[in-house]
């Protein structure tokens, strides 16, 4: 069964575009984590501060295990924290 991560972030108006970067270049470090199948980056049209990140994995211990114990992930999330308006909204879905 996959395990899904919906992950909604709204970024500071300031940060939005550091944003797109920051998450964009962790991604590409994130596919390659064991178990991960997909880490994307979409970015809402009508408000450009929203993005949505979508993650898929075999199993949820590819999240719980690996994913989150990646050597970047605290520190992505730390700065995330800083230039977002508001906490990040996750939704995990078996599918």
């Amino acid at each position: 069964m996959v395990h899904i991560v919906v992950v909604f972030v709204e970024a500071k108006p300031e940060s939005v575009e550091a944003v797109k970067t920051r998450l964009t270049e962790a991604g590409k470090i994130y596919e390659k984590d064991p178990g991960t199948l997909e880490f994307s980056l979409k970015q809402d049209v009508v408000n450009p501060q929203k993005f949505v990140i979508v993650e898929r994995y075999d199993q949820e211990s590819s999240l719980t295990d690996i994913h989150r114990k990646n050597p970047i992930f605290a520190e992505t999330v730390a700065w995330l924290r800083e230039n977002v308006v508001k906490p990040n909204e996750p939704h995990h879905i078996e599918a």
